[in-house]
């Protein structure tokens, strides 16, 4: 089964809410947990992480917090979970050694990889909620 752990899920949660907060305005990490409903606890560990691989940068006291490192439009949501998982879904050892079954899995890790090859700036244009009037 192809799954996504919550780690990555408030991971990318978090980075689109300093995507959404005003243009270089730091956020303190219990604004970011409010918007986003994570844990403090386990947001401090995401943030360390994701700032360890240069994602978000954080600026220490009283007026301190987090922003984007980069522009969202330089980052990728599977650069993301890749950063908090590893590489996403990777294959081991194709058991039958057959050459069908090594494309068979290799196309499914191809294209599982490309759902998530999408720019942080994109999200919301890409599944934004349309509301029509009637």
């Amino acid at each position: 089964m192809v799954g996504v752990s919550t780690k990555s899920l408030y991971g990318v949660a978090a980075m689109h809410a300093l995507y959404n907060s005003p243009r270089n305005k730091l956020m303190q990490i219990k604004e970011i947990a409010a918007m986003t409903q994570i844990s403090h606890g386990y947001l401090e560990q995401i943030l360390s992480s994701l700032k360890k691989h240069g994602f978000v940068v954080s600026i220490r006291g009283v007026n301190g917090g987090y922003k984007l490192a980069t522009d969202a439009s330089d980052i990728i949501v599977l650069d993301i979970v890749e950063a908090l998982e590893g590489e996403l879904f990777v294959v081991g050892q194709n058991v039958g050694a057959s050459v069908v079954l090594d494309s068979f899995w290799k196309d499914i890790q191809e294209k599982v990889r490309a759902v998530f090859h999408v720019k942080l700036s994109e999200l919301d244009k890409a599944y934004a909620t349309y509301f029509y009037e009637i």
